[in-house]
Formats: structure tokens, C-alpha cells, sequence
């Protein structure tokens, strides 16, 4: 059972990782849609986020409101990327990145932002708006 769980959440894990780097230059299938939808709709659900805030990360417009920043945290969460310490796992993260994107800026981007992220809300909203900084046309906030 342990197994089939690591399984499933590292292949949330790498779809999600897909989707946001893929999201704004392929054309994305329904499957990975439906399921960045209902990562995004549980997420919302468990935060009440305000979803132009959503919109306007995207746009690299990071408002300090905290439902968002746990929406931020969220996300990262439900496909597994805290250790048992409570803190993001950069290399998990790294790993699961397709093989043509590990060696590019966006596995740079996840280690150099990811670096002293720990696993509160704060700390995933000042990593989403790093790797926007550093990363914005491969950004994409579900």
C-alpha cells in the first residue's frame, strides 16, 4: 500500500511539474487539465483563496494576502513535496523534473529558490514569486 501511495504522489508529482512547465508553450492534455483542475479546486477549497489572485500570479503579481499564500503552499502539499521534517524537498522537486528540463533554468531556479524553504504558507509564497522571478515564461500557478 506504502508503495502505491509514493507511486501515485510522485505521478501527481511529475504532472504537475509538466503542467507548469509546459502549460504556456504545448498543447497540455485533458487528462493533466482535469487534474491540475481538481488539485486546484481542492486547494481552493481548503483555503477560500480569491481566485484573481490566482490570475495575477500567473502575471507575476504576488499580493500578500494569506489565504493565497496558503493556496501557494497548498498546492505543493497535496503532491507530496515536504519531507518529514516539514520542509520542501528541492530534490524531489529536481527529480521529478522531465530529463530535457533538469540541466535548464527551471532546475536551477527550483534549487537556488527552494534552498531555505520550509513549510509554511509564507515560505511557499516567497518561493512561488523566486521561481517566477527567475523562471517567469515557465511559471504557471494551478
Amino acid at each position: 500500500m506504502l508503495n502505491f501511495v509514493i507511486h501515485t504522489v510522485k505521478m501527481y508529482l511529475t504532472l504537475l511539474i509538466l503542467l507548469v512547465t509546459l502549460t504556456n508553450v504545448y498543447c497540455v492534455s485533458d487528462e493533466i487539465k482535469e487534474l491540475m483542475n481538481n488539485l486546484h479546486k481542492t486547494c481552493v477549497g481548503n483555503t477560500g483563496v480569491d481566485e484573481a489572485l490566482i490570475v495575477n500570479a500567473n502575471k507575476g503579481q504576488f499580493e500578500e494576502d494569506e489565504k493565497f499564500k496558503c493556496y501557494t503552499r497548498c498546492i505543493f502539499d497535496e503532491v507530496g513535496l515536504f519531507d518529514d521534517d516539514n520542509k520542501f524537498d528541492v530534490e524531489g522537486a529536481i527529480a521529478m523534473l522531465p530529463d530535457e528540463m533538469k540541466d535548464t533554468i527551471l532546475g536551477s531556479v527550483i534549487k537556488e529558490c527552494g534552498a531555505s524553504s520550509t513549510g509554511s504558507c509564507q515560505s511557499m509564497f516567497e518561493l512561488n514569486k523566486c521561481i517566477y522571478k527567475g523562471a517567469p515564461d515557465l511559471y504557471f500557478l494551478a
